[in-house]
């Protein structure tokens, strides 16, 4: 009932629009109202139109705007693309136009920062690695990134800093390695010795992973367990 009410009220306003629009059978002469209400019939027409145009253009840029990170991720593919072979320069550009369909596109910038490390642009890529961080604190690689500048500058402890974040937001072989090589660095071998053990368990097939564990255990004092690691690198290399 209440709904039927709502209806019947909305029919009256509508066949008022509808008579207002409707065409005037042609004649050879019109009356003053006859002509009014074509003048009215012409307003309306034109303002539904624009509302139409309107409509249309709007729903469009709603559409554009929302397929805005389908289109940037296409873009950063082909920086990818060409980064994989070792175009870092040829890859920025594709980069940075995913950033202007995008920006706020965390792995753009990531990977923006990346190729600007390679470049050995070291604050570029220090500024693209903190944006995508802030856009996105999970992305473990916007941390080893940071620490491998950060080695690179010979700050070795922040570069501890950011291989621990990296494995805050998601541990790593790759993490797990690089932080201990550091606190090799800075003679914390107990450290390092933990850190080796948890990447060997993925680098199972890494001699050079059990040669750096086997300084770390020599500098412990472990000659047996240092021993041993030189020997599992060695059978790695040989292996047929």
């Amino acid at each position: 009932a209440i709904m039927g009410a709502f209806l019947m009220s909305l029919e009256s306003p509508f066949r008022r629009w509808l008579n207002a629009i409707r065409p005037i059978p042609s004649t050879r002469t019109y009356t003053k109202a006859e002509l009014a209400q074509k003048r009215k019939q012409k307003i309306l027409l034109r303002i539904t139109m624009g509302l139409l145009v309107i409509a249309a253009g709007v729903w469009y840029a709603y559409d554009y705007i929302g397929r805005a990170p389908e289109r940037a991720r296409a873009v950063l593919d082909q920086g990818m693309r060409q980064m994989s072979p070792g175009n870092y320069q040829d890859a920025i550009p594709f980069f940075d136009r995913a950033l202007a369909i995008y920006p706020e596109y965390a792995e753009a910038h990531l990977y923006l920062g990346i190729a600007e490390h390679n470049l050995q642009h070291l604050d570029s890529a220090l500024i693209d690695l903190d944006k995508a961080a802030d856009l996105n604190p999970n992305l473990g690689r916007v941390y080893d990134e940071r620490g491998r500048i950060y080695e690179q500058r010979g700050d070795t402890a922040k570069a501890i800093e950011q291989f621990s974040k990296s494995i805050a937001a998601k541990p790593s072989t790759d993490a797990y390695y690089a932080r201990a090589l550091a606190y090799e660095k800075l003679g914390d071998h107990q450290k390092a010795l933990a850190d080796f053990d948890n990447a060997i368990v993925e680098m199972r097939d890494s001699p050079y992973a059990y040669r750096a564990r086997a300084l770390t255990k020599d500098a412990l004092g472990d000659a047996e367990g240092a021993k041993q690691d030189r020997e599992t690198a060695h059978s790695i290399d040989h292996r047929p």
